[in-house]
């Protein structure tokens, strides 16, 4: 038991080297102060004043809406007004109306202490489960959703719902009191939908005082804890900078007040000033972010675009030079992860549901919206042609000069964030090889993704949820199982430490260029060595129809097991061979035991089905065990 705790302690301390000795001193010192109560001296309970006054008054009608377009958006403000709300982009749940704020729909408790301060509030051991499920009604995209459809049709059932609720929510969320004001990102969160809601009833310059004050609390709460967020070293920092540079500006353009006028200006300098810090800081040269995330990368686009946009629209000076070079390499980034044909992505990393670019219909796994937007506002061009991802632009009054579509073969290109991409005529591969400047959370280095005709043949886990009341599929989702990649003896790739810490953080062994073959095969390589001493070798080669995956181990474990998570089919084994109907699967190599069997997948935050999975097992060290995709042509 003593070697044990020895051992966590000396991963605890390389872990903490990793992350940052001023972070972590920060974290501590934070904590420190929540449970001493200092902190809760600093964010003073205070009621909303004027509670009965409507944040919104009637005006911005919009009669040029895409006639293809009403009937998804008045499904949506229908259900809204019927007392349902949609659960991170996928599920509706009823709530009420006005809704219950304190209820997590997915159980059914209730939050028993609504004026509890929150930083008095745990983070998961909340008695009503995954507190993700509380926040989300309280995010206001349904402000959105009643926006568009009162600015579209006229009724003023939308607007007077949307005021209603606004009024309940601050009567009964005093600002500093309840789970609602716990993370300042949900805050964040909060005024983007506000401001946009403005925009929207085009009432984004004259605005009533009350909905100004209502935003200047919000952006006091993100201002008094934003060091914490910044320690965090991802989209916590950048998202509640970007709040407060934009929701600073715009209350301070928009007040009458000198005093408040002053105040916001500051709140937004202290805005700008993060801003430009994190995006210099969390995104790399190449456009990857530090969260190894896809859709956290897309929360990431959109606040860019967000902060863009209106930085235009209230004529603020441009950001550094730095900020629009890494914006342009994000979206570059995120051109490369998104399928073209179907406009999904890797269901790569942590993914909690997050759609900050809420007003159109397509789907959550849908990212041409973000794309389109975000290549508008950096390139003054259209990515795609025109579609449903170009509602945004609509609202926003972008982009109305004609589209050009600049869509184009993917090139094959190694990220050095710690991506390879490569490409053929109807098919693209996505592999992860090990490269943590910032902490990894899942288990996924050498994951391997292929697409083939806007189909995700083979496919990553997701999250499914960060507290669930299953504790097992929390284990599962950061498992190496949920990869398509090489585990030792049950053995995770790194040590878990904490929910979302990882110890022990893989280095590449080595990682090499894309490069070809003599018979014109493309191939990449790239190796590592685990904490516990096996060597994982993988080699990926495309070359027209196929897709070979290449695996050689080395090491003292008694067990390998390779795992490749595939696109339900009927699928049907004989011996070596596994026929689908996208191809077919081939494996090879001596003493390798072939299965099939069930896995898990969530596409969606507290979603998961059962996936079908190919199952490879060795004992044999330095034994090559190729696997061959070959997709029908």
């Amino acid at each position: 038991m003593i070697k044990i705790t020895v051992r966590k302690a000396f991963q605890y301390i390389g872990t903490i080297r990793r992350l940052g000795f001023k972070n972590v001193a920060y974290v501590a010192w934070y904590r420190f102060t929540l449970y001493s109560g200092i902190r809760k001296k600093f964010f003073p309970e205070c009621a909303f004043p004027q509670i009965d006054t409507d944040c919104y008054h009637p005006g911005g009608r919009r009669l040029d809406y895409p006639r293809e377009l009403k009937k998804a958006l008045f499904d949506d403000a229908d259900k809204v007004i019927q007392g349902q709300l949609r659960y991170f982009a996928h599920h509706w749940k009823f709530v009420g109306n006005p809704p219950n704020w304190f209820l997590n729909p997915f159980n059914g408790k209730i939050w028993t202490n609504p004026r509890q301060h929150w930083t008095h509030i745990g983070d998961f051991n909340t008695g009503i489960g995954d507190i993700k499920n509380l926040w989300e009604a309280s995010r206001f995209e349904w402000t959105v959703t009643l926006s568009r459809a009162y600015s579209i049709s006229g009724k003023v059932l939308y607007l007077d719902i949307l005021n209603q609720w606004l009024k309940d929510w601050a009567e009964k969320n005093p600002a500093n009191a309840g789970p609602n004001w716990k993370c300042g990102q949900e805050a964040s969160i909060r005024v983007f939908n506000l401001i946009q809601s403005a925009l929207i009833l085009n009432q984004w310059e004259h605005p009533n005082t009350i909905l100004i004050n209502f935003i200047y609390r919000h952006l006091e709460r993100i201002s008094g804890n934003i060091r914490y967020a910044i320690a965090q070293d991802n989209n916590h920092g950048i998202s509640e900078a970007a709040a407060l540079f934009i929701g600073g500006q715009w209350c301070a353009k928009n007040s009458t007040l000198d005093v408040l006028r002053k105040r916001c200006d500051h709140l937004s300098r202290q805005g700008r000033k993060w801003l430009e810090n994190r995006i210099e800081k969390l995104v790399e040269e190449d456009g990857s972010f530090s969260q190894h995330s896809v859709n956290y990368h897309r929360v990431l686009l959109d606040t860019l675009s967000f902060v863009e946009y209106w930085r235009r629209k209230l004529s603020i000076e441009l950001l550094s030079v730095k900020f629009y070079q890494r914006a342009k390499a994000a979206i570059h980034w995120m051109i490369m992860f998104t399928d073209a044909i179907s406009g999904k992505a890797p269901n790569l990393g942590a993914n909690d549901g997050a759609l900050l670019l809420n007003f159109h219909a397509c789907d959550y796994q849908d990212f041409r919206p973000s794309i389109q937007m975000a290549y508008i506002l950096f390139h003054n061009k259209k990515y795609f042609a025109p579609g449903l991802w170009d509602e945004p632009c609509y609202w926003l009054g972008l982009g109305e000069g004609g589209a050009e579509n600049c869509v184009q073969q993917k090139d094959s290109e190694v990220l050095s964030g710690g991506y390879v991409i490569m490409t053929g005529k109807d098919s693209w591969g996505m592999i992860r090889f090990p490269v943590f400047r910032f902490r990894p959370v899942h288990n996924d280095v050498f994951h391997f993704d292929l697409w083939y005709k806007g189909k995700n043949i083979c496919r990553d886990a997701g999250s499914y949820s960060y507290n669930p009341e299953d504790k097992s599929a929390e284990v599962y989702f950061q498992s190496v199982k949920a990869h398509n990649t090489v585990g030792f003896d049950n053995f995770e790739q790194m040590p878990q430490l904490g929910r979302f810490l990882l110890g022990k953080w893989i280095r590449s062994h080595h990682v090499n260029a894309i490069e070809k073959n003599k018979d014109g095969s493309d191939y990449w390589t790239g190796a590592y060595q685990d904490y516990r001493g096996n060597r994982h070798s993988r080699t990926i080669i495309k070359k027209e129809n196929t897709w070979v995956v290449e695996d050689v181990f080395a090491g003292s474990f008694k067990k390998a097991e390779i795992i490749f998570r595939l696109i339900p089919d009927d699928y049907r084994l004989v011996g070596n061979r596994i026929a689908a109907s996208w191809g077919t699967i081939e494996i090879s190599g001596s003493g390798c035991e072939i299965l099939m069997s069930k896995g898990l997948e969530s596409l969606y935050y507290w979603q998961k089905q059962t996936i079908d999975t190919l199952v490879l097992h060795t004992a044999k060290h330095s034994e090559k065990i190729i696997t061959r995709f070959i997709l029908q042509k």
